[in-house]
């Protein structure tokens, strides 16, 4: 029998957003290491900037940003101190966790709060962000920070997981973050080695904020 034409779609059933905020919640509650590839884009006054390389998330609090392009340069946490690390430059950057808040955009990875007591959130297909099937999320702080007006989340709908976030600043910029293979929960957990930083002989160490 000739194969039937697959029919057209129709329109996007809404999306029941509490659901897909808890399906998240979960996910990343459950979740204690966290593995992937980052690209980022931020767009300012300044003009457009693009980077990327590796990331690896591990609760409580400890992080490792690890920028291969343009340049080379750390971010690495162990749970109290922040370091920030250009080879480059020989300089690093000395800081306590606790005073330079975790980007807004990373810390649900970390089950910090729960996101509804934390934001107004409502679908926003709008926002043209994602691939199709993707669920794109507005989450606005329901307490005004100067760090950034709103945020946006891409979930993917079958696994619940965060495959991009946008920052929208108080200037109009915006940082956009794209995660790929992502990989939760490695076998054996990942090394707390990985989030120690030992500065090289001749890096010229600044403490305080970068």
């Amino acid at each position: 029998a000739p194969a039937k034409p697959a029919p057209s779609p129709g329109p996007a059933a809404p999306v029941n957003v509490k659901a897909v905020v808890e399906r998240v919640q979960k996910v990343y509650e459950g979740t204690q290491d966290l593995h992937a590839r980052f690209d980022q884009e931020t767009i300012s006054v300044m003009g457009k900037r693009k980077a990327g390389g590796e990331v690896w998330l591990k609760k409580p609090g400890k992080m490792r940003w690890d920028y291969a392009r343009p340049d080379k340069k750390l971010f690495i946490a162990d749970g109290t101190t922040l370091w920030v690390y250009e080879p480059e430059d020989e300089q690093a950057f000395q800081q306590p966790l606790s005073s330079s808040q975790l980007p807004a955009q990373v810390s649900f990875l970390f089950g910090r709060g729960r996101l509804m007591d934390d934001f107004d959130i409502s679908a926003a297909p709008e926002l043209a962000l994602g691939t199709p099937g993707d669920i794109v999320l507005k989450l606005v702080p329901k307490a005004a920070t100067a760090q950034y007006r709103h945020l946006a989340f891409v979930v993917d709908a079958k696994s619940a997981l965060v495959k991009e976030t946008v920052v929208y600043d108080q200037q109009g910029g915006t940082n956009h973050l794209t995660f790929s293979a992502i990989e939760t929960n490695a076998r054996g957990g990942v090394d707390d080695g990985r989030f120690k930083f030992t500065p090289p002989p001749g890096t010229q160490i600044l403490k305080g904020a970068r």
